[in-house]
């Protein structure tokens, strides 16, 4: 059953990379090499998140038909990547991606997905669900949580951003995502979490991301686009929450991303800019400023996501805490051995 939900995801992503290409040069969904952060020398279709959302959700549907929980989960999903698409075409602003990156995230927390305890790590758990009432609307009855709901956007929306803010290299989100996903499934398989519908839906998504990696490894020869990095962020954040599916590990897996994302906030803050404003900040261009290619950066990121949601697999909740406090040690190294070569490179460069 695993087996084929990845194969059959991987096979339609593969098969809808050349229709979505040529409906993106058909509407001008080109990415042009013009700006400081470009890092591509020739113009690149994007919308390839269009084929990796298409192959997700007709697995999905094929293999594990309707629920409240799933129409929520592929509700929120079909908001995003439409307001991705229009996004990539016609540049939203950044508080109108945000306004619709909360509705997506409501749409999948009306559907039943929704944080509601945390394990505590120093043993326990912490309930969420203080306040919690019913709301009935007709035949519809959702019960609401506030801290946990509030929670929940938080999670959603920080994944969406963060897996955007890491979509800048070549194969780069989209491997980092297949890793994670991949980790989230051998969890959910295994005998402590045990969670079949859960399993199914990760190894679904990582044979989407999978099947679409060949056309955005480098060099690409299409681009994800914000259609495609909302599309992972959403399901990640889902899939770590769905059916009491673990946070810790993802945040693990996905904790350098995470990190990135809230070290890029923190700066342009500290600079007095808007936390949507772009830079050259992030650890995937401190590396190719420091004279590292784009496959060799893009393989470093894998290892780390590889290597620290591996050791989340078989730990504690108590070492996990500790696991993530030593990424975040390796996220402030390497972004200051990175930064001091990007400087000596950039100084070189100058005098010659």
């Amino acid at each position: 059953m695993y087996g084929f939900g990845f194969l059959l995801a991987a096979l339609l992503s593969m098969l809808l990379v050349p229709l979505v290409e040529r409906f993106a040069r058909r509407i001008g969904a080109i990415d042009e090499p013009v700006g400081g952060r470009k890092i591509h020398k020739r113009a690149v279709v994007r919308l390839g998140g269009l084929a990796m959302a298409g192959a997700f959700i007709l697995t999905v549907l094929y293999a594990l038909g309707a629920s409240r929980q799933l129409l929520g989960l592929l509700g929120g999903i079909v908001v995003l990547v439409t307001v991705g698409v229009v996004d990539d075409i016609h540049s939203l602003g950044p508080w109108t991606k945000l306004g619709w990156q909360v509705v997506a995230a409501g749409v999948a927390l009306a559907g039943g997905i929704g944080i509601t305890s945390l394990t505590n790590p120093l043993g326990g758990v912490i309930n969420l669900q203080i306040g919690r009432f019913a709301l009935d609307w007709g035949s519809l009855h959702f019960h609401i949580s506030p801290i946990a709901n509030i929670l929940s956007l938080l999670w959603m929306v920080a994944l969406i951003n963060a897996i955007n803010f890491l979509d800048g290299l070549d194969g780069l989100a989209g491997g980092v995502s297949a890793i994670a996903a991949f980790i989230m499934f051998l969890l959910a398989v295994g005998p402590r979490v045990h969670q079949p519908e859960v399993a199914l839906l990760a190894i679904i998504l990582c044979g989407a991301a999978v099947g679409w990696l060949p056309a955005n490894f480098y060099p690409a020869k299409m681009f994800m686009g914000d259609s495609g990095a909302y599309f992972l962020g959403l399901t990640l954040a889902m899939l770590a929450i769905y059916s009491g599916a673990k946070l810790a590990t993802a945040a693990l897996v996905l904790g350098i991303p995470l990190l990135d994302m809230g070290w890029a906030v923190i700066r342009r803050l500290s600079q007095h800019r808007s936390p949507f404003s772009s830079d050259r900040g992030h650890l995937h261009h401190l590396m190719l400023d420091a004279g590292l290619s784009q496959r060799q950066a893009v393989v470093i990121f894998y290892i780390i996501a590889a290597v620290f949601g591996g050791a989340a697999l078989f730990s504690n909740s108590f070492a996990k805490l500790i696991a993530f406090v030593l990424l975040v040690v390796v996220m402030a190294v390497l972004t200051m051995v990175l930064a001091r070569a990007a400087a000596r490179n950039k100084a070189g460069m100058s005098q010659s």
